[in-house]
């Protein structure tokens, strides 16, 4: 495992959940097959699949499923079996809208200036993803930015608001994904974590809020154009 995918994994990429190296490396895998577009929206998960494709057993490709629906990236319609989470245009837009609502709030409940204790792993955060995302490694480029995310918002210090924002970015990743490997997208994002640290040094909340809520835009209209435009 490489340093920054062992970086995020020791901040809590899985919200309240000990998952085993097994569970992990499959979850790992169809998050990887996500981002490539070879699972797409709707796509049946099925376990024998799984099984053959990732060389794993059936009670380790259970479990993973079982939390990725836990974590909204897998759902189960009756009789239908497991699928990746599709949005509609309704459904994307009120998700995109309670992000939003959330990601304000952190940052408007954020203390400033920053102390550097609290400062210097945001920073560190985002040199990570922007290492990750030279290094073209899209499990690395994903779990580096959930990791930012999850500490730069951490800094509202409040728990319940930063952790519906960790969940979300879980629930949103069927809609984010497809940014991940889009190197446009991808620049922009490495960017403007720059420029939210440097938001955070000014103490310019406005700024901040800003940044905050532009930073969800692209990922939404790729998204939006893949998938909703059809």
């Amino acid at each position: 495992m490489s340093k920054n995918r062992q970086s995020a994994m020791d901040v809590g990429v899985f919200p309240q959940a000990e998952l085993s190296p097994q569970v992990a490396a499959v979850i790992e895998a169809i998050e990887t097959d996500i981002i490539r577009g070879i699972i797409l929206p709707r796509t049946r998960l099925i376990e024998d699949h799984l099984m053959e494709d990732y060389n794993a057993k059936r009670h380790v490709v259970r479990a993973a499923l079982t939390e990725l629906q836990r974590l909204g990236v897998v759902v189960k319609p009756p009789h239908l079996g497991a699928r990746i989470r599709r949005f509609d245009a309704q459904s994307l837009e009120d998700l995109y809208h309670l992000r939003a609502v959330l990601h304000r709030a952190a940052v408007e409940a954020m203390p400033l200036p920053v102390e550097e204790h609290r400062l210097g792993p945001v920073r560190e955060a985002a040199q990570a993803h922007a290492q990750a995302a030279a290094s073209g490694d899209l499990i690395a480029i994903h779990r580096t930015n959930m990791a930012f995310h999850r500490l730069f918002y951490g800094l509202c210090c409040n728990p319940y608001i930063a952790e519906s924002i960790r969940l979300h970015d879980w629930l949103s990743f069927p809609a984010r994904a497809y940014a991940i490997a889009d190197r446009q997208a991808l620049e922009r994002a490495c960017d403007e974590h720059a420029h939210m640290v440097q938001a955070l040094v000014d103490t310019d909340r406005s700024r901040l809020v800003e940044l905050a809520l532009g930073h969800m835009r692209p990922a939404w209209q790729i998204y939006a154009e893949k998938y909703l435009s059809r």
